[in-house]
């Protein structure tokens, strides 16, 4: 008796601690914990459930806690947990066993009676709450995500889910099932957020149709339940929102309304990444980012942007995500964006007519046993931290930050390495052609010659202690050497140290040079924390 006291003790008090951040709301383009006013960065990942089976995916692989707990320990603190329209409108209360049954897929059902045996004779709304309930007890909090209305992958230009109007995007349906998990989910401690609806595309896209539904959808949520945050995404597959520049959404919903965007490798010219200098395609994907949604954090009235997916490959071995990746990182690091990584699940239970295929994009390997990516929390540990923070009266400096590895500098014994982003090195940085200082010390970084470490200096006002950022990506950081040659930062492929070395595919005329330059990427990202 005494045992389960305390279990029953350590579970409220788990579920407690995720929840005194609720409600959170908008300032600026900051979202804030209402109560202390602190800032709340979401660093999220999605786990599906808006596929044709209705269930959140990976139950046939571990109990429903583990999972939970195991997208806490990788240091998310949100999900973004998707549902299909049609679930709460349609199929709410049959169960799971029955839509399992109706797909003929027997093993998935054996599966599922090993792992999680009380959830087929739940029906789908049970079922979805009993996931958010789970991730609640584990400090994670959720977002919930109208993926589309007929459960089915997504998404395709032609898939008549695409927007409003379309055959399986009826408008009235689509108020009723937000109303319905708006009502369903008031007073879940750990459910901040829903969004509209996920990314709007197809030929009957309009912008007077999306201002028009918009508002509806929001306005419902937000009389049911005035804490939660309405995530609104923009046209083209969550693409653009540049319209907002010149009609601004105007909403009476104050301080709730986020905007999403949606941004992979295959965004746009799929092919680029392939036949163009990576510094030329890493440019031109963070202007059309910013052209299209970054915008929002700036200006006169700006506002949260949220990048509800991106992603990469996690088996590795992807040309075109292996550049993208530090690309995007380097970016969202250096404005500390909020964001959700595509995704969580390892495997699916059907999809697009498979049974049981993995995620290649998945955080967990195809057993949900272990990361897919051996390098995962390195990856993502500066991305996971509050960089800057708005109530932060301390001064300026940087991180130098290798966004492929997800390294930070250290100094060891007035020597540089590379490791660990939960602590760093602090820097100033007055912009190019300025020395990179190490904070609270008359010492600064020095090249030295070619293929050897930089150093610590005192010697700050010489050519080899100038650093600017070359190449079109500005992800290159040069200085010259005592011969006036210029050298690029680098990250020793076979070690945690840092050299200089010839400054690779820096020129921004030159098409043919196709080489690598991702050892030589760094980011100086500014923080106040």
């Amino acid at each position: 008796m005494v045992k389960s006291s305390l279990v029953l003790v350590c579970f409220l008090a788990i579920f407690t601690s995720c929840c005194n951040s609720m409600p959170l709301s908008v300032q600026k383009r900051w979202i804030i914990d209402d109560a202390t006013g602190e800032r709340v960065k979401l660093h999220c990942t999605h786990w599906v459930v808006h596929a044709q089976p209705m269930l959140a995916e990976g139950l046939d692989k571990s109990p429903l806690n583990v999972i939970a707990a195991n997208v806490a320990k990788a240091g998310f603190n949100c999900v973004r947990l998707s549902y299909a329209t049609y679930m709460f409108t349609r199929h709410a209360n049959n169960t799971v066993r029955d839509t399992f049954h109706s797909y003929d897929v027997p093993e998935m059902v054996t599966a599922i009676q090993k792992h999680n045996p009380s959830v087929l004779n739940m029906t789908h709304l049970q079922a979805y709450e009993a996931v958010v309930d789970a991730l609640g007890a584990h400090g994670v909090m959720v977002l919930i995500d109208n993926h589309l209305s007929l459960p089915d992958w997504c998404c395709a230009n032609d898939d008549q889910n695409g927007f409003f109007g379309d055959r399986h995007f009826n408008t009235s349906e689509w108020i009723q099932g937000l109303a319905i998990v708006a009502h369903h989910f008031k007073g879940k401690p750990n459910v901040f957020a829903m969004d509209l609806r996920n990314e709007l595309r197809g030929s009957r896209q309009n912008w007077n149709v999306w201002y028009k539904y918009v508002s509806e959808g929001a306005k419902t949520i937000h009389e049911i339940n005035p804490d939660l945050l309405i995530i609104i995404s923009g046209l083209s597959f969550d693409n653009d929102l540049s319209y907002l520049k010149t009609r601004p959404l105007h909403l009476n919903i104050p301080n709730k309304i986020v905007y999403e965007s949606h941004i992979y490798s295959f965004s746009g010219d799929t092919g680029r990444w392939h036949v163009q200098p990576a510094n030329w395609v890493c440019n031109a994907t963070i202007q059309t980012f910013n052209r299209q949604s970054g915008f929002l954090l700036s200006g006169k009235n700006p506002a949260p942007l949220f990048v509800s997916e991106f992603g990469y490959n996690m088996d590795g071995g992807n040309f075109a995500d292996d550049s993208y990746w530090p690309c995007v990182v380097a970016h969202f690091t250096s404005v500390d964006l909020e964001w959700s990584l595509w995704a969580f699940q390892g495997s699916y239970y059907l999809r697009q007519g498979n049974v049981g295929p993995g995620e290649s994009y998945g955080v967990m390997d195809f057993e949900w046993e272990n990361y897919r990516d051996p390098n995962f929390t390195q990856k993502f540990q500066l991305l996971q931290r509050i960089i800057q923070d708005p109530n932060s009266k301390a001064s300026k400096s940087h991180i130098i930050f290798h966004p492929s590895t997800g390294y930070c500098a250290h100094v060891n014994d007035k020597e540089l390495v590379m490791g660990d982003c939960k602590s760093n090195s602090l820097w100033s940085f007055e912009g190019d052609g300025s020395p990179i200082r190490l904070m609270n010390s008359a010492m600064c970084l020095k090249a030295v010659g070619e293929g050897l470490p930089p150093t610590l200096s005192e010697d700050c006002l010489s050519a080899q202690s100038s650093w600017k950022a070359v190449s079109m990506s500005g992800l290159h950081l040069a200085s010259f050497d005592k011969n006036g040659d210029l050298l690029c930062l680098e990250k020793d492929s076979n070690s945690t140290k840092l050299v200089t070395r010839k400054c690779i595919c820096i020129e921004n005329d030159d098409s043919s040079c196709l080489d690598s330059p991702l050892n030589q990427w760094f980011r100086l990202v500014p923080t106040n924390v």
